[in-house]
């Protein structure tokens, strides 16, 4: 049975590989939107940001109004065209349900909670493995300490980790003074992430639970 311990943990690049996923929904956004798509790999070095900052750096002029039309295409298109391009990273649904044991797990995330819904589902994540579900617009943007305050509101308990993949993740938890776990299976590189002085760089999500028992 979880304590009150709390572990934040982040989506897209730390439980779930979904960059293909959102990449293509941001490029079907933009063709929408008359402006020319491009290539995948250039979109997904520019995710952590939430979906406006991803469209800046792609379009830095594009103008307010349609910048928000475009988020609000592409996660529309994601729910109803890309998201099944979500793959699940292994070994993150065991170790889910064995830090289930001893934490109450909180999912941030800047995608929105039908975004959230779908993706879990994509991955074959089951969704009462979590205490509570954050996304849009409920939840603050990342990196923004107060993220923290909502977290242990909701879950009704003290936050001890944040997990990520970048380095907006690191950063939220530093500022809010808990400790951090860095992953290497999103898209930010173990230079970037140790800028930001994690707790702990580890390869993947799966392997905190070994962290944990002091088998790394």
């Amino acid at each position: 049975m979880a304590s009150d311990k709390v572990m934040c943990l982040d989506l897209d690049g730390t439980l779930v590989n979904s960059q293909e996923a959102h990449a293509q929904s941001f490029n079907l956004a933009f063709q929408k939107n008359n402006l020319p798509m491009k290539p995948i790999a250039n979109i997904i070095e520019k995710f952590g940001p939430p979906a406006e900052g991803v469209v800046k750096a792609m379009f830095p002029k594009v103008s307010d109004r349609k910048l928000q039309q475009i988020v609000k295409d592409k996660r529309r298109l994601f729910i109803e065209r890309t998201a099944g391009l979500t793959k699940e990273i292994p070994g993150v649904k065991e170790a889910l349900e064995q830090l289930k044991e001893d934490f109450l797990l909180v999912l941030v995330s800047n995608a929105t909670q039908e975004e959230i819904e779908v993706t879990l589902k994509a991955a074959g994540i089951k969704r009462g493995l979590f205490s509570a579900i954050l996304g849009y617009p409920l939840m603050h943007k990342k990196p923004d300490p107060d993220i923290i305050d909502l977290v242990e509101e909701k879950a009704g308990g003290k936050v001890e980790y944040f997990v990520g993949d970048t380095i907006y993740d690191i950063q939220t938890g530093n500022m809010a003074e808990v400790k951090t776990i860095a992953v290497l299976t999103g898209v930010h590189d173990v230079k970037m992430l140790g800028a930001e002085n994690p707790t702990i760089i580890l390869e993947s999500f799966a392997l905190i639970p070994d962290y944990f028992k002091g088998e790394l």
